[in-house]
């Protein structure tokens, strides 16, 4: 079978989970993705919403939703590509990724309990193809948090990650302006390797290029961690991840780049206490490209 005629088509990518996780002892069973939403690659409308539920009275929720739309920026113009010129159709798309969950709780024998009361986030991107996907629009919500009564304030900043829509202008900002470096150097993960500059994990490097690992950048969206009052015994706060003794730890704000992806975990924890395991909540990625894709060195 040969094709002669090129035909462009946005290849829609987007999708949200509000809740998964694998607990490996001392009984090993997973919880299933809840409310999980799913685009095709010719985009739509995906949404999902879970009532409460209770796993093993380890991992439990109140309410959890996810809604992800991938469309033509101009819907009439789109319209007029319907009459067997889709071929043609070249317009810019954009994909919506959003979750919200309430009541989240993670507890274990031994009276140690983690509440999130609620958990939201919204990825916005823009595609156009022989351009780079823009990551225009995050949002973040992780409030009501608490470890054994005592609260916690959580405070999100995503003006690092609007500013610069793209890994290219990302990396390109993190490397001339010192201002920027100085504001946020202390949101990138570490990679361990020598030209390493970022600080989470505890490493210090001296060169101005932005932690990356084989085209992959980890960052977080949280911009301070403190006690509302008196600490919760027996934790510790190292940047983003908060250290909880005969629980485990949590993750909060992660955002994973890469060059047209960008995925968003607002929680993630690893469990290592009487019980064993990891899970995420509240996932997002959006990240449609267009077809034929962008030429090399194409910005």
């Amino acid at each position: 079978m040969s094709r002669t005629a090129i035909e462009k088509r946005p290849l829609f990518h987007g999708n949200a989970v509000a809740l998964s996780a694998h607990i490996r002892r001392p009984k090993d069973f997973f919880v299933p993705a809840v409310a999980s939403s799913c685009l095709p690659v010719t985009g739509g409308l995906a949404k999902a919403d879970s009532p409460a539920q209770n796993f093993h009275d380890i991992i439990s929720f109140d309410s959890a939703s996810t809604h992800v739309l991938g469309d033509f920026v101009d819907l009439e113009k789109a319209a007029e590509f319907t009459r067997g010129n889709h071929g043609e159709n070249d317009l810019p798309t954009r994909t919506i990724a959003e979750c919200r969950v309430r009541g989240l709780k993670i507890q274990v024998p031994g009276g140690r309990s983690f509440i999130a009361d609620q958990l939201e986030v919204q990825a916005e991107s823009s595609a156009q193809r022989q351009r780079l996907t823009e990551f225009i629009t995050l949002r973040t919500v992780i409030e009501g948090v608490s470890v054994d009564g005592y609260a916690l304030e959580i405070t999100t900043d995503t003006e690092m990650f609007t500013q610069c829509p793209t890994k290219e202008k990302l990396c390109r900002t993190y490397e001339q302006s010192r201002a920027f470096r100085k504001r946020y150097r202390n949101r990138f993960y570490a990679t361990g390797e020598s030209s390493d500059s970022g600080c989470l994990g505890g490493l210090f490097g001296a060169k101005n290029h932005i932690p990356e690992a084989r085209g992959i950048i980890i960052a977080t969206t949280v911009a301070t961690i403190k006690w509302d009052g008196k600490p919760a015994p027996e934790t510790e706060i190292r940047g983003n991840q908060l250290i909880i003794d005969r629980l485990g730890s949590i993750y909060f704000g992660e955002v994973i780049v890469e060059e047209d992806f960008r995925r968003v975990t607002l929680l993630r924890f690893q469990l290592g206490s009487p019980n064993g395991g990891e899970g995420a909540v509240g996932e997002t990625q959006s990240d449609t490209q267009g077809w034929p894709p962008k030429s090399p060195g194409t910005s």
